[in-house]
């Protein structure tokens, strides 16, 4: 995915691409692309998880499979509630991209 180019993590792999990526359908609905290991910690108010979280949106599903690839269903992936979300975006824990 081009939109995780120049994003930098303070985790343990500091300049590669962010330990957690989400992606967000519609801007409506959220999942977990990468990092399900974080997800716990994502859920709790005061959870301890690497930063930032990138959040890859795209306008439709089929938008998401194209870019991700045929095999893609969100079937497999965790979804986080959009209160979640909206917590670590006043947080500033998020950094958005739009697909």
């Amino acid at each position: 995915m081009n939109a995780l180019n120049g994003i930098r993590g303070n985790g343990p792999n500091d300049g590669d691409e962010p330990a957690i990526i989400l992606l967000g359908i519609e801007k409506r609905s959220y999942y977990v692309y990468k990092g399900d290991e974080f997800l716990n910690q994502l859920l709790l108010v005061d959870g301890e998880f690497p930063t930032p979280i990138l959040c890859v949106n795209f306008d439709t599903i089929f938008d998401a499979k194209r870019v991700i690839g045929g095999g893609f269903s969100l079937a497999a992936y965790w979804a986080i509630h959009p209160e979640i979300i909206a917590r670590l975006r006043a947080d500033k824990y998020l950094i958005e991209a739009d697909e």
